[in-house]
């Protein structure tokens, strides 16, 4: 359950980096030297959340068995 939780929350940050850098919330914080490498981290952000949510749907499914 504890991982559950973690993963959860992991993945709920990842999505919240990726749409403060999309809304422009992230660059009061972080100077980018370019947008590719927003874009970048963007990308990255999405990538790792939609990772910790497969992570969470398969330790849910399992704990169903």
């Amino acid at each position: 359950m504890k991982n559950i939780v973690l993963h959860l929350l992991a993945a709920i940050g990842s999505f919240g980096i990726a749409v403060g850098l999309m809304r422009g919330f992230i660059q009061q914080f972080i100077s980018f030297e370019d947008p590719i490498n927003e874009m970048a981290m963007c990308v990255l952000m999405l990538m790792m959340g939609t990772i910790f949510m497969g992570v969470v749907v398969s330790e849910v499914k399992d704990k169903m068995k």
